[in-house]
């Protein structure tokens, strides 16, 4: 009998007040969005940087008098500079067969690379350098030394590809930062009102509760059930929403700033998913339980 008055309490409290619970379940869902968002902004502030710090930021064009032992040599001692993370020895017949590549990639004719040969093609060094906030300055600097390097005939080092990218990364980061701030306070503020409003509400029915000789678990259990199934329902549907928004977003923006990232998009598992929405309705229990003031009278134990 206690368990069904409970249950009718709680289906009451929630008929009552549908404006009060309909903005519950939103401010928990907007809430589960920007937590679930930060997670997944932060992982993708993390492959974004990869993927800048993967990409070839010099190039250099050796010499026609530079042998293959002479172009390994130089890629030793790059590899030894704290900067450099990877150097790759391209020899002709490679630069060869990748302009052919690309010539089939964006549907130009074989014809075009007729009478090409490997020969016309010099060795170069593809360096990469260790991701840092000022890349595009490394990357000058080293070419800068390089270029004085006997066997060098010349250094790109393609700064303003690099620099456009990492401005474009750089926006992109803040935008998401500003709108999950905004979003986490219109949330929070959401929540706050609900509590109060909810607090206001319980205040004179449970003391007519308290004369009526009722429990505390009976007065304070009804909200906090219903507070808990808007938290689930707000939480589940953000985590839902977050889950098949998120990836599709994240693949048109990479490909609209040409990034070709080969690590697969950042999602949220099946696991962190259930401990976001537990907590959300262990939140939803502990608000529903503390929106209901008891008063202070001398026969409630």
């Amino acid at each position: 009998m206690k368990a069904i008055w409970i249950a009718r309490c709680t289906r009451r409290q929630m008929g009552a007040h549908r404006r009060v619970v309909f903005a519950a379940t939103a401010a928990f869902g907007l809430l589960a969005l920007v937590v679930g968002g930060a997670v997944l902004s932060a992982r993708t502030s993390h492959r974004w940087g990869a993927f800048v710090g993967q990409n070839v930021h010099v190039i250099v064009y050796l010499t026609d008098d530079v042998d293959q032992d002479r172009s390994r040599g130089l890629a030793e001692i790059l590899r030894r500079a704290p900067t450099v993370a990877q150097v790759t020895e391209v020899e002709p017949a490679q630069a060869l067969a990748r302009l052919a590549s690309s010539a089939a990639t964006i549907g130009t004719g074989a014809t075009v690379l007729d009478g090409l040969e490997s020969a016309y093609f010099p060795r170069s060094l593809e360096v990469n350098l260790a991701p840092a906030a000022d890349l595009s300055e490394r990357a000058n600097d080293l070419a800068k030394r390089l270029r004085g390097v006997p066997g060098v005939a010349q250094v790109d080092a393609m700064t303003d590809g690099l620099a456009r990218l990492s401005v474009w990364v750089g926006l992109g980061r803040k935008l998401v930062l500003g709108v999950l701030l905004a979003s986490a306070v219109l949330a929070l503020a959401t929540l706050a009102a609900v509590f109060l409003r909810s607090r206001g509400v319980a205040r004179g029915r449970a003391a007519v509760l308290v004369q009526l000789g009722e429990t505390t678990s009976g007065i304070r259990l009804p909200s906090s059930l219903w507070m808990a199934m808007a938290a689930l329902g707000g939480g589940g549907g953000g985590a839902l929403l977050i889950t098949l928004a998120w990836r599709p977003l994240i693949h048109r923006l990479e490909t609209s700033l040409g990034m070709a990232a080969t690590t697969p998009l950042p999602s949220l598992g099946s696991a962190e998913l259930a401990v976001g929405i537990g907590l959300a309705v262990l939140l939803g229990l502990a608000m529903g339980f503390f929106a209901t003031p008891l008063p202070q009278t001398d026969d409630h134990e």
